[in-house]
């Protein structure tokens, strides 16, 4: 069941996903209402969770969309385009969930509002539709217009949302329509879980694992401050000398590092890009790119060169050289020469879908599906592209998602973010040891993110981790070593 969900979650990430920014409305201390209209009339389409009164002979309700069960609804209303019977000219999404507050709250921050000042400071504009205090986000979707009004009742435990989309959304039609929604839900007595900063941030003890042969350490290194995300995968990691950087949603941040934690310096300014990946050289230079944009060299706090038309970069240590890879097995060599990027073709045959490269100054480490439908493996190539070796788990079948793979001093190392493991191999590819994260690090259920090798060996990982009490996901980050 484990490996089934952890493949599940592996197709789900190949998707590309979209962001959007959001604007914020001006502060303001008053719920508004909508002003009194005349009676609605029309049909009345009903649910569990809320009611709409609209005219049939201007909206379309789509019954393949409707959900009506007791804790989710959901339905969509159109006004069809007369002249392309495909299209819409307006289109209006209603949506209520009895559930836990972290998607609302997610959506907050997705399209930009600020938590602390929605819940504490109540600095923004609040409409109430249907008996439920909204907010207002106005911006684009696909090359339309979208507004969407998000609530959350707490004493229902209930999130709602009206989301209107349309080229011309001041027509009276859609306001009428939006004003006849009325939610019912009932008042359980639910108190939702602490914010993030009324919560309790994640703590973890040192740990020692032992079998046999084998003994691994973990040191958890407090981040200070706490990082809390909603991105659980898109994290990254570097270390150089008694310097980390953690780069989070598109944030590269610099911190001191004493081998006790991670003391905050300062925000490094980044190009306007989807970065999620940091590469290191031996000369203290961050390669930095995403898998789609640029790729940008960063040393001593300052952008010294950026490359253009790559995907997700994997470099050497030496800098010379290095991998641009997205999913497919044909992938590009790179060689990096006086400020420009040559490439050429090498295809790693016995992989049918790319996740993630490693490139060492003699090998090249290249996890993912394997041709023959054998499950996702680590495939170990020289630099000429010709395979070495091959690991699997302890029955040679494929794992989850390699997220981080190393040389070591003992063998091989790598960290599984679907299966939540820890895989250890001799120096010959034999497989030696699956360690779950629980035993490691305390978790519960962590997504390994990133990792990066320090001088002395150890290995320093960064993870997202649900607190225990709900209240946030955070990035958190552990010491490995010992094999």
């Amino acid at each position: 069941m484990k490996k089934f969900i952890a493949l599940l979650i592996a197709a789900l990430m190949l998707i590309s996903m979209t962001s959007c920014g959001g604007k914020k409305s001006e502060p303001a201390k008053d719920t508004k209402s909508p002003e009194k209209t005349e009676e609605i009339t029309g049909e009345s389409f009903e649910t569990e969770l809320f009611s709409v009164v609209y005219d049939d002979e201007v909206w379309t309700l789509d019954e393949e969309e409707v959900y009506d069960e007791e804790s989710y609804c959901f339905a969509n209303f159109k006004i069809p385009d007369p002249e392309d019977s495909d299209n819409y000219l307006f289109s209006v999404d209603v949506m209520a969930n009895v559930t836990e507050p972290y998607d609302f709250r997610e959506d907050l921050v997705y399209y930009g509002f600020d938590q602390y000042e929605y819940a504490e400071n109540n600095s923004y504009d609040l409409v109430n539709i249907g008996g439920v205090d909204c907010i207002m986000y106005e911006g684009e979707s696909w090359g339309e217009t979208m507004i969407k009004y998000m609530g959350r009742n707490e004493g229902a435990g209930a999130t709602v949302e009206v989301t209107v989309y349309g080229t011309d959304t001041d027509d009276s039609r859609i306001d009428e329509l939006v004003k006849s929604v009325k939610f019912t839900l009932e008042d359980t007595g639910n108190v939702d879980g602490p914010w993030e900063w009324e919560g309790e941030p994640f703590k973890a003890e040192d740990a020692v694992y032992s079998n046999g042969s084998v003994n691994v350490e973990t040191k958890w290194l407090p981040i200070k401050e706490y990082i809390s995300t909603f991105e659980t995968f898109n994290h990254a990691v570097a270390a150089v000398d008694d310097t980390v950087y953690i780069l989070t949603e598109g944030t590269l941040k610099q911190y001191a590092f004493d081998g006790e934690a991670l003391n905050y310096e300062k925000d490094i300014e980044l190009p306007d890009d989807d970065f999620d990946t940091i590469n290191k050289t031996t000369d203290g230079t961050l390669w930095i790119c995403g898998s789609m944009g640029d790729l940008v060299c960063v040393k001593d706090g300052a952008v010294t060169q950026t490359y253009t038309g790559l995907n997700s970069v994997a470099v050497s240590p030496d800098g010379s050289w290095g991998i641009s890879y997205f999913t497919s097995n044909a992938c590009k060599k790179v060689t990096f020469s006086g400020g420009t990027a040559n490439v050429s073709d090498i295809t790693f045959a016995e992989l049918d879908m790319v996740s993630y490269i490693k490139v060492e100054n003699d090998s090249i480490y290249v996890c993912g599906n394997a041709a023959d439908e054998s499950g996702h493996k680590v495939f170990i190539y020289n630099t000429s592209g010709v395979l070495q070796k091959t690991l699997c788990d302890a029955l040679g079948e494929g794992m989850g998602s390699i997220t981080y793979i190393a040389k070591t001093a003992n063998g091989y190392i790598a960290f599984d973010g679907n299966l939540r493991t820890v895989n250890l191999w001799d120096s010959n590819g034999g497989f030696v040891d699956e360690i779950d994260d629980t035993d490691l690090f305390g978790t519960s259920y962590p997504w390994f993110c990133a990792s990066d090798m320090l001088s002395d060996g150890s290995i320093i990982t960064v993870m997202t981790e649900e607190r225990a009490d709900s209240s946030a996901e955070e990035l958190v980050a552990f010491i490995v070593k010992g094999y």
